[in-house]
């Protein structure tokens, strides 16, 4: 798909010069210095040779074929060189060259006019204003970009929107004696997508981890299907810049009110399977651990360590992101204290003192990687000059090539001591100098592990009257449904709901009263009238048509001008309050929200989003995300929820949004829940159209 971008036969750089602070001199020296074994053409018009290399006036004149041509000229020469390379038969062409979309309309006319020429001849376009790409198999050696970090083959391949943060996360790469596999930064994603890029990375047997940045989602549908695919078989970690924003504009439901961070892309990755991090250097240390270490089987920790302080440092981060310390099995325990110094601790940390062996290091890696209460290993070390020191890295090493299990080393040294973290490393064994680094690093190992052994998502049979729905909502207009349809259209898809009449008017109040029986709650139902209860649209606890019958003529005065209906709705009692939501106006598919409920929503603004479509797995995941559990579980005598029936509605309400994509907002707040098992109800719904 790909191949002659990331391992072309030929390869033409158009802007070749001998400026050595040109763009098109630099490409060609990062060609030729970190070793391309194939024909290159420098292509420049007025000079004989660049870097001893014979040049050419065009790729025209070029002997041989070319199936990529860097270019790196003046933008408004850059369609008069892809004609070039597009009658030459180039399959691929890198543009370096700024000054196109991202300059404003002059500069996005100029692209289309590329890309227009390009598909005229077959031919694909990579940018432009793009850094490149970058191959550091062996057989293709290929730097075709302008920037510094030099090839070093590695199984991490990287994809980011930004060059800058694609070379920090190159550059920290080699820093740490990890190479890469691939890398790409496609800047204007003219022509070449992020998407296609990423299948490729997903398809090459060299790349064991991918790295991604990105700024935005061009195609979110596409890039959460192929990436879904990916993370079966391979990790993929993420950093996104722009994790904050103003708001949504225009928003009048509580979902909308509380997306206010980044969450299409937490929940596009959480579909997808992909980790995100906020910092590039987790994202780096866990990449390299994926790449070198098994996945772990579950979230139970078991260390060793030589100090005891340092350890509980990272016995503290481990617990907090959720992970387990493990307990020994007594087989493990009575085999420790067989073997090691009497002095030792064996418990977990297993603290095998600061004088020991080799011999010991040996022995207690292999009793814990036997055991099968133990998921991943975390080495805690600090060099002491008095024991055999090249001998404890050396068994470390070899541990790193028959390891299981995941097996990460924290070393706390000075330089002199640096061969021995190189002789780690060596052999695989990701080594970290902080322990709560290397924590981290195996929480998100464990994370991935998660995704990758869960079971087949369980989607169940729901008994729903689509075509019911249908005749509320395909001729209603664009805005908000009345609350009789609205009601009417959870009922059509099983969304239990308190039980609702509608009041046209003064006559129709006792038939509403005797249909709905006392105590009731009378409520205003007009389309600019969001919150209730603010609004003054809200009269709770009317005991008989006396009191109805006042009420509605207060309320019927104070919104006139609204030219408003009313609904009755039986008093239900107290309950534990929680919100579902949907969101349909970004994304790929609607957003899901679930969270503690009522007036404070927005206030305490707990809640958790997903995607749709739900599964069960999904669902009972987001109702144990929020930190109100306990309130869910009953707390100081109040009684709990329902989360059977709270995990049924959130399946509904997802199936209601998949089905009806012209649902753009939709509030069930509150849900009343009666638990542990009295059902749930939605008391109140806002239903919001698109156009």
């Amino acid at each position: 798909m790909l191949d002659a971008l990331f391992n072309p036969k030929a390869i033409a750089v158009i802007g070749a010069s001998n400026n050595p602070r040109s763009i098109g001199h630099i490409v060609l020296k990062n060609l030729m210095e970190q070793g391309y074994p194939r024909p290159l053409y420098p292509i420049n018009p007025k000079s004989p040779e660049v870097l001893s290399l014979k040049a050419y006036g065009s790729v025209l004149e070029v002997p041989g074929e070319v199936d990529l041509a860097n270019i790196a000229i003046k933008n408004t020469l850059v369609p008069m060189a892809v004609e070039e390379c597009g009658r030459k038969g180039v399959k691929f062409a890198i543009v370096h060259t700024a000054g196109f979309k991202e300059t404003g309309a002059e500069g996005a006319q100029l692209e289309r006019q590329v890309v227009e020429i390009a598909r005229k001849y077959g031919m694909r376009v990579y940018g432009p204003n793009s850094q490149g790409v970058e191959n550091s198999d062996p057989d293709a050696r290929v730097y075709a970009n302008f920037t510094f970090t030099p090839l070093a083959p590695g199984s991490i391949s990287i994809l980011a929107q930004s060059g800058g943060v694609g070379e920090v996360l190159q550059l920290q790469l080699s820093k740490l004696g990890a190479g890469f596999r691939m890398y790409a930064s496609y800047g204007n994603e003219c022509d070449v997508s992020q998407n296609e890029i990423l299948e490729y990375y997903g398809q090459d047997a060299g790349t064991k981890v991918i790295l991604l940045h990105v700024e935005t989602l061009r195609d979110p549908a596409g890039f959460l299907e192929i990436a879904a695919r990916i993370t079966r078989e391979k990790p993929i970690l993420a950093v996104k810049s722009g994790r904050t924003r103003e708001g949504l504009k225009a928003v009048s439901s509580h979902t909308g009110a509380l997306m206010e961070k980044d969450v299409t892309t937490d929940v596009i990755f959480e579909k997808a399977g992909i980790l995100r991090f906020y910092t590039q250097e987790e994202m780096i240390q866990t990449a390299i651990a994926l790449a070198h270490l098994p996945v772990p089987q579950g979230p139970r920790v078991a260390m060793i360590t030589n100090t005891g302080g340092p350890a509980i440092l990272a016995v503290d981060e481990i617990v907090l992101a959720g992970l387990e310390m493990a307990q020994l099995s007594p087989e493990s325990a009575a085999r420790l204290r067989e073997s090691l110094y009497p002095e030792a601790a064996v418990g977990n940390p297993v603290d095998i003192l600061a004088t020991a062996t080799p011999e010991h290091y040996e022995l207690t890696i292999d009793a814990l990687m036997q055991d099968p209460g133990v998921d991943s290993i975390l080495i805690s070390f600090i060099t002491a000059q008095f024991v055999d020191l090249d001998g404890i890295a050396a068994t470390l090493s070899a541990w790193g090539k028959k390891a299981v299990k995941p097996l990460v080393c924290v070393i706390m040294t000075i330089p002199k001591w640096q061969r021995l973290i190189d002789a780690i490393r060596e052999g695989g064994v990701p080594v970290y100098e902080f322990p709560e680094t290397a924590a981290r690093a195996l929480c998100g190992m464990t994370r991935y592990g998660e995704h990758r052994h869960a079971p087949a998502e369980e989607f169940p049979e729901l008994a729903v009257d689509r075509a019911a729905a249908e005749k509320i909502l395909a001729p209603s207009p664009a805005g908000y449904l009345s609350q009789a349809d609205a009601f009417a259209v959870l009922d059509a898809y099983g969304i239990p709901a308190v039980k609702t009449h509608a009041v046209a008017g003064r006559e129709g109040l006792k038939a509403a009263g005797d249909a709905v029986g006392y105590p009731l709650v009378l409520k205003v139902d007009a389309r600019g009238i969001v919150h209730k209860t603010e609004a003054g649209g809200l009269t709770l606890g009317i005991q008989n048509e006396t009191e109805l019958r006042a009420a509605f003529t207060e309320m019927a005065k104070r919104f006139r001008a609204e030219s408003p209906t009313f609904i009755v709705q039986a008093q239900l009692d107290d309950a534990v309050e929680t919100i579902v939501g949907v969101n349909n106006t970004e994304g790929p598919a609607p957003i899901l929200m679930f969270g503690l409920g009522g007036v404070l929503v927005e206030a305490i603004k707990d809640v958790a989003f997903r995607l749709a479509p739900l599964s069960k797995q999904a669902a009972e995941a987001m109702i144990g995300a929020i930190k109100g559990q306990p309130v869910l579980a009953g707390v100081r005598g109040r009684g709990s929820a329902d989360v059977d029936s709270l995990v049924e509605i959130l399946l509904r309400v997802s199936r209601l949004a998949n089905d009806f994509p012209r649902i753009a907002e939709l509030d069930l707040n509150p849900i009343l829940s009666f638990g542990p098992d009295g059902g749930s109800q939605a008391v109140d719904v806002r239903i919001r159209l698109g156009g």
